[in-house]
């Protein structure tokens, strides 16, 4: 059972075959077999500097990522919030034309200014309703973007002390 922890050694030797070609195999194949020497590999050690410069590349792209995490939440908290806003805001469009219009149907006498007054009452409403909505997307917008910059910094911290903490540790070898 010893022999099995030692190093693994294994014996490769060269021949050459029927037609000249070199053939390679563990077992001697013949009385002009040479024994080759296989070197074994190391794994691969990386300077201090090469690290540092993995790790900034890495980071780097972790800072991106964290970026464009930002900007798609902005996107779509847009969406969200003035997409309804917006389509709402096309048929109040639409029933303020059609309002003015009927309007400027009205006779040219006490009854038709009674009505016009009544119809731009209606607009100034519809127009009153819009603003209040678009105002209130606003503050919903302002709110999702201090919620996407807040996940961003608490990302970009989590990335932060995730660096520093391997800049801390001695060079590994390897990636």
């Amino acid at each position: 059972m010893a022999g099995l922890w030692g190093p693994a050694h294994a014996q490769v030797y060269k021949c050459k075959g029927a037609a000249g070609e070199a053939v390679y195999s563990q077992n001697p194949c013949g009385g002009s077999a040479e024994e080759v020497k296989v070197r074994t590999s190391r794994a691969a050690t990386r300077t201090a500097g090469e690290v540092a410069n993995r790790d900034a590349v890495f980071r780097s792209t972790d800072l991106t990522d964290i970026a464009i995490a930002e900007r798609n939440c902005i996107a779509s908290a847009s969406s969200s919030i003035y997409g309804p806003v917006n389509a709402r805001a096309a048929d109040y469009q639409r029933q303020i034309s059609a309002l003015s219009r009927e309007a400027a149907t009205a006779k040219n006498n006490l009854a038709g200014a009674t009505y016009q007054a009544a119809v731009r009452s209606q607009i100034s409403g519809i127009q009153g309703s819009m603003s209040a909505e678009r105002q209130t997307a606003d503050s919903n917008m302002t709110s999702a973007r201090q919620r996407c910059a807040d996940e961003r910094r608490s990302k970009e911290e989590g990335v932060k002390k995730a660096y520093e903490a391997r800049a801390s540790q001695p060079a590994a070898a390897g990636y």
